[in-house]
């Protein structure tokens, strides 16, 4: 069987922070080696080893999952076109969303210095809250080297993808990439919150790129009134603002939605309010005690009665037909995670407007307290 996979080489991931990359978005970073084209020639040769049958240590996710007869990312990935890269400059972001980490968000940096760890969760959760960056990493020689390989491909041949932190809030850094390399991209695409403390680089964007390269993956779990419980520092009035400029210049958009047990109550009413837009739902992988598969029959039960006659997403449809009695230690730790997630970001869990989580509230704090 041929181990061939056309994502190795072609898509090229960079954590300018973490100094690392990795060649598609499932396999395991590296650190960084002394420059781009020693990178690329290393994934190159990697190709080269799939092709022949080898299988490569870092693209062990792939192989667990064939090992276990499910389709694996390079199975399931669709034949890649353009060069595609994917940039996470820094962590720069204004949200504590609470599935987050120092990593990706400097809210949580700020947090986890300040504060600490959060306390009685396992040690899998704790790795979302490593602080530790490598001190040696040159950011600006990295992102001249990425700048200058984009340059150096064909007209419009390049697909780049700005993650973060936030993306929106990294205005001038990333101003000069885009600015030189604007005749190389092909689409530009931005993942973002839609909500930075000012939309300066937003407007930059709509009147530099052209609108048909321009497409925006916007990150949102609940309806704009109840965002800001899975996602703290979240303003809905700066969002739905953004979102109008959006629709006004024509850009491309969907919305991209992590379902966890801060999201899950205010499904039914997220369902409704993104019926004509493009929606993708992901399931929550780390923290798993925000995993909402915790969530008892009865509480799911009355989740899905709120769907009415709409279509629940097949995430919801599955996790409701395979619901089963929550595991104690589990609800302890996800108890523990959502009171302190809670007090760092000074929401209140009795006053969030929801009568289904104001259940499951009260019912979790029976079973921790037997």
């Amino acid at each position: 069987m041929t181990l061939e996979c056309n994502l190795k080489g072609t898509q090229k991931v960079f954590f300018l922070e973490q100094g690392t990359s990795a060649s598609c978005c499932r396999s395991y970073p590296e650190p960084f080696p002394d420059n781009i084209d020693t990178l690329v020639t290393h994934w190159q040769s990697e190709s080269e080893q799939l092709s022949q049958g080898i299988q490569i240590a870092n693209c062990e996710v792939c192989w667990k999952h064939e090992d276990q007869g499910l389709l694996s990312h390079r199975q399931l990935a669709s034949p890649v076109v353009f060069n595609e890269i994917e940039l996470y400059f820094s962590n720069l972001c204004n949200h504590m969303c609470s599935y987050c980490g120092p990593k990706f968000s400097s809210v949580w940096q700020e947090s986890i210095d300040t504060h600490g760890m959060f306390k009685n969760i396992s040690a899998s959760a704790k790795n979302n809250f490593d602080t530790t960056k490598p001190d040696n990493v040159d950011i600006t020689k990295w992102e001249n080297e990425i700048t200058q390989y984009i340059m150096k491909q064909p007209p419009n041949s390049v697909n780049l993808k700005l993650l973060g932190g936030e993306p929106l809030m990294q205005f001038k850094n990333l101003q000069k990439l885009l600015t030189i390399s604007k005749d190389n991209i092909n689409l530009l695409r931005i993942h973002t919150n839609l909500n930075p403390p000012t939309n300066k680089f937003l407007v930059w964007l709509l009147d530099y790129v052209a609108p048909e390269k321009l497409y925006f993956n916007v990150s949102i779990d609940s309806t704009p009134e109840y965002n800001h419980v899975p996602r703290s520092g979240f303003d809905q009035e700066k969002f739905l603002n953004n979102l109008e400029l959006l629709r006004r210049f024509q850009i491309g958009f969907n919305f991209v939605s992590v379902v966890s047990i801060l999201g899950i109550f205010d499904l039914p009413n997220f369902v409704q309010w993104v019926a004509n837009t493009p929606v993708t739902f992901y399931k929550i992988n780390n923290p798993d005690c925000l995993d909402p598969c915790w969530l008892p029959p009865h509480i799911l039960e009355k989740i899905n009665h709120q769907f009415g006659e709409q279509t629940p997403p097949k995430i919801f449809q599955e996790l409701y037909e395979n619901c089963k009695e929550p595991i104690d230690l589990k609800l302890f730790e996800q108890y523990n995670y959502l009171l302190q997630y809670f007090d760092r970001t000074g929401i209140v869990p009795t006053k969030i407007d929801n009568p289904i989580f104001q259940e499951y509230w009260d019912w979790i704090k029976q079973q921790v307290a037997k």
